[in-house]
Formats: structure tokens, C-alpha cells, sequence
């Protein structure tokens, strides 16, 4: 935390504006939404060999293809 919020008081003089209500419900939600998605455990479910492998040559394919790509359109400048 920085030592200059803790040191000097807040600024009194600054405008308040008001907060509609549809803004103060949207951020209520989000909040709660967010400490209960914190709160509760996600178990992750087990992922067979096959499928690891499957989803990892994907990826790498995913991958040779973007690197190709870059590679012609840096040709191609």
C-alpha cells in the first residue's frame, strides 16, 4: 500500500457525483458474483492421456500454423 494514501486523508473538496442506482445494483452483483465464484471449489475434472495428447497437438499445430502466417506476411512486406 502506498504511504501517501496512508498519511494524507482523503480530499473533501472534490465534487461528489452521484451514483445511479442501476450502477450501485451492477456493481453489488459483480461483487457478489465474484467473492461467491472465490468461495466456492471448482474440482477439476480428470483428463484421460488421449485427450491430453490430442488437445496438445492441436495446440502445437494451432501454433505452426500462426508462425507460418507471421513468417509469409513478413515475406510478403
Amino acid at each position: 500500500m502506498s504511504t501517501k494514501t496512508v498519511n494524507r486523508p482523503p480530499d473533501t473538496r472534490a465534487v461528489r457525483r452521484r451514483v445511479s442506482l442501476s450502477d450501485r445494483i451492477a456493481l453489488r452483483i459483480g461483487m457478489s458474483l465474484i467473492i461467491w465464484s472465490r468461495r466456492t471449489h471448482h474440482v477439476r475434472p480428470s483428463v484421460d492421456l488421449e485427450t491430453r495428447r490430442r488437445l496438445e497437438r492441436e495446440r502445437a499445430a494451432r501454433e505452426v500454423a500462426w508462425l507460418t502466417q507471421v513468417g509469409m506476411l513478413n515475406r510478403w512486406r
